[in-house]
């Protein structure tokens, strides 16, 4: 009769590779019922991982695309309320001024100059605004203040220009500085638009007030759509601000002061100023509002897009967390019990049986 022996070392040592095997079955299943995916995609899909790894890339990229039309959200939505405002300093002074139409109350006058002066102040304030470091109404510009308050020297060489304008049609004119109070408000008017008017809406002379560029700056809110996301303080609404505003300080001041005739000429021509500069910044207003829309619209299409990746994403991927949870216990229970027969080889002892 022949005996065959069991080594208990060699079942100890096939015990320990049980539970080895065991607990990195036993990670990789915890991992899936915790994460709802292969712990190992590469291994589980194969040679479909390549379609995993694109599919993902395109989810990242979509993301990115989320986050930069986020980015250009908050910039256009801070620039239509700094324009709303500026349109509400605009219609305050045309307000003012539709009141001051034929009224030469010093008073009044005092009031249509502050209400200029602290209205162009507040545009000027507003096209400077700055969200994240970056100015919202420099264009391209965007590390350079746009808008830069040149009233006090406009306003010296207007004054300047329109005494020489007086004299010239009237030269018999005693003291010479009295020719400005005949003026007429036909003349008076000729005066700004040729005058008054070009140091505002010539690029080579507005550079004095604003640094922005006439590029304003773009966002690519999908695959193919690129849109403007900002505006610039070169516009003409920010323009016919300045104007109307300047018009009103450096004209209405003049001493010897103009006739009521030229007083009601100049109010006029601020008045249309003030209703172009409205009309301008709605203008800015809309335009933005139309990117708004596209970028919402944008947004809604790459959601849709990205929900439909995931769901691909997650039909390669995903595991039953329950039948990984279930797997997790039978592991668990598997390594108890090796746990258990390696505990007791190694209390097996000649000894006890001596």
């Amino acid at each position: 009769m022949k005996l065959s022996f069991i080594s208990s070392t060699a079942i100890q040592n096939a015990m320990r590779q049980t539970i080895r095997q065991a607990r990195n079955e036993m990670t990789s299943a915890s991992t899936e019922a915790t994460t709802g995916v292969y712990a190992d995609i590469g291994v589980a899909l194969g040679t479909s991982t390549s379609l995993n790894v694109n599919l993902t890339r395109d989810v990242s990229r979509i993301d990115s695309i989320l986050s930069s039309n986020s980015i250009a959200n908050q910039r256009m939505t801070s620039s239509q309320t700094a324009l709303t405002d500026m349109g509400s300093q605009a219609q305050k002074l045309m307000d003012q001024l539709v009141a001051l139409r034929g009224n030469t109350d010093s008073n009044s006058i005092a009031l249509t100059q502050q209400i200029a002066t602290s209205s162009l102040s507040n545009v000027i304030a507003s096209g400077n605004t700055m969200v994240n470091g970056e100015y919202l109404f420099a264009g391209t510009n965007t590390d350079v203040q746009p808008m830069t308050d040149n009233s006090a020297a406009v306003n010296t060489q207007i004054q300047a220009d329109l005494s020489t304008y007086a004299s010239g049609l009237y030269p018999a004119a005693s003291p010479p500085s009295a020719a400005v109070g005949q003026l007429t408000a036909a003349q008076i008017k000729s005066f700004i638009t040729t005058n008054v008017e070009p140091k505002f809406t010539t690029d080579s002379n507005w550079a004095s007030w604003s640094s922005a560029s006439d590029q304003n700056m773009t966002s690519r809110i999908s695959n193919s759509e690129v849109i403007e996301t900002s505006t610039n303080s070169n516009s003409s609404g920010m323009r016919y601000m300045a104007l109307a505003s300047t018009v009103v300080n450096a004209l209405t001041s003049m001493s010897p002061g103009l006739s009521q005739d030229a007083l009601n000429g100049v109010t006029d021509q601020a008045i249309s100023y003030s209703r172009q500069a409205i009309d301008g910044l709605n203008n800015q207003a809309s335009q933005l509002g139309l990117s708004q829309s596209r970028l919402t619209d944008a947004n809604t299409t790459l959601n849709a897009q990205k929900t439909i990746l995931n769901t691909s994403i997650g039909s390669l991927t995903g595991v039953d967390p329950y039948e990984a949870s279930t797997k997790v216990n039978s592991l668990q229970t598997q390594l108890e019990t090796a746990y258990t027969i390696v505990s007791k080889i190694q209390q097996l002892s000649l000894v006890n049986y001596l």
